[in-house]
């Protein structure tokens, strides 16, 4: 091959990469219905960051009914899941790389794309080190469902690290759902948000009311509600998991609470010959969950 045509191979292909970044924009232009190409927020003072930026704080994202992700994979899962993406924030060093090619095509039309500056990308997050893009989702409401299978009751758990995990193990061990009851560790903030890894947008949450009316719900349809506890001599793995149960884990120190064990149908303990007091509240639930799985699925 000469050189001229070298030449011509190689600026058609520059070409071509222009033409499609550029009708990458337009495509996205057009699917938003705005221009967001031109407009870079820099100002800590803009009222959606700083509307933003309280979402850091638990009664905000109560009050508001939103959460903060941060990072492309979570993002991601966000655009892709059943859950609405209100904004999506990218830094302007970070633009044209996710919005043209990574994420381009998962964004829906009522998701607002923003570009912000690094400086205020880093206020939004609260990692030390953003990927350069971060969402705000809204609360997804989520009901009970009267099917086979099992539950997972989070009772007042407080670590956020426990509280992912088990929301993870949960997804991974094919639940139906979790239930937390009040008090328990928010789900939301970040630690327990990593923690699970984007199973937070793939298991459905039902979050319990004071009396309890959710598990009520269950118990009326079928569900057999299992207390792990210390205090009883039945092995758990002698109980006879039906094909409907809720499986209880409560809080690191305390166990479960006496609402609970007071409304549960069995009470069990997980057998430990090793000289240790109680396990960790997210390796308890997991043994528990899949002692499930073995039983059905295997």
């Amino acid at each position: 091959m000469n050189f001229f045509n070298i030449c011509i191979y190689k600026y058609a292909y520059i070409g071509f990469a222009y033409i499609k970044s550029y009708m990458a924009a337009i495509v996205l232009y057009n699917k938003k219905g705005m221009n967001e190409l031109n407009t870079t927020i820099t100002s800590k003072g803009n009222s959606i960051i700083k509307e933003v930026k309280r979402l850091k704080e638990k009664k905000y994202r109560d009050l508001n009914k939103k959460f903060i992700v941060e990072g492309l994979r979570f993002v991601k899962e966000a655009l892709e899941s059943d859950f609405d993406v209100e904004y999506l924030f990218v830094s302007e060093k970070s633009y044209d790389k996710f919005i043209l090619n990574d994420i381009g095509e998962d964004i829906k039309k009522n998701v607002e794309v923003i570009k912000v500056s690094e400086s205020i990308l880093n206020q939004i997050c609260s990692t030390e080190t953003p990927q350069g893009i971060a969402a705000v989702v809204k609360y997804s409401k989520v009901l009970s469902k009267i099917t086979k299978g099992f539950y997972m009751l989070v009772d007042k758990i407080q670590d956020p690290g426990n509280m992912g995990t088990i929301i993870r193990t949960a997804n991974a061990a094919g639940a139906l759902g979790i239930i937390i009851t009040k008090g328990t560790v928010d789900i939301y903030n970040n630690k327990t948000l990593r923690a699970t890894m984007g199973s937070i947008f793939k298991l459905p949450v039902i979050f319990e009311d004071e009396k309890l009316s959710q598990i009520a719900r269950l118990k009326e349809n079928g569900f057999k509600l299992i207390a792990s506890t210390p205090n009883t001599n039945n092995n758990f793995y002698n109980v006879e998991l039906n094909e409907k149960i809720i499986i209880a884990v409560g809080n690191e120190g305390n166990g479960l609470s006496d609402e609970v064990i007071n409304i549960s149908d069995i009470k069990a303990k997980i057998p430990m010959p090793g000289d240790v007091e109680s396990l960790n509240a997210g390796i308890a639930a997991a043994v528990m969950m899949f002692e499930y799985v073995r039983k059905h699925h295997v």
